[in-house]
């Protein structure tokens, strides 16, 4: 079963795994929109989901669905969220095929970066490899490395994170 979950907070802003946590970022959704309104591509609130499913390769492409939806939602620009959802995509493979137990995936889209973060119940840290020339596996967390502002794993979790400074020149400004 996939679970899935957004925090909003009475008075209409909207929570950010940070709050639960206890880092207080809770805004005001339109005080965010007028800020951001000028920035085209940027979620316009800091917004969060979470999806935790038994590893299953199936899983992957319906996580892949689910992160497009999210960040539509979020109203990041087509252009950074192709890219975000390959690395949910390779972030998810890895933890499916490497990682052990339930599988946990969060999107985290504020107003200058998403985040996705994978975790699962393998200690082992997810490792940079040099997959042959005819190697069918080997090269999602290179691919990670390549595309994402900044990653890393501690064994449990793996993430990323893409900043829209990066994006800001390929984002086409309305």
């Amino acid at each position: 079963m996939t679970r899935l979950q957004e925090e909003t907070p009475p008075g209409g802003g909207i929570r950010s795994f940070a709050d639960v946590a206890g880092v207080s970022s809770a805004r005001s959704v339109h005080e965010d929109r007028h800020t951001a309104s000028a920035r085209q591509g940027i979620p316009a609130a800091s917004h969060g989901c979470q999806s935790a499913f038994l590893p299953d390769l199936a899983r992957v492409g319906e996580m892949r669905q689910t992160a497009g939806a999210f960040l539509r939602r979020c109203r990041v620009s087509e252009p950074v969220a192709r890219v975000v959802v390959l690395a949910v995509s390779e972030l998810v493979t890895n933890a499916v095929v490497h990682g052990e137990g339930e599988v946990v995936l969060r999107i985290t889209a504020a107003v200058d970066v998403v985040r996705v973060s994978v975790t699962d119940h393998n200690p082992a840290p997810a490792v940079l490899k040099e997959a042959g020339l005819d190697g069918e596996s080997g090269r999602g967390i290179r691919l990670v490395d390549a595309i994402s502002d900044a990653w890393e794993s501690n064994g449990k979790e793996t993430w990323c994170e893409f900043r829209y400074a990066v994006f800001a020149a390929s984002v086409p400004r309305t």
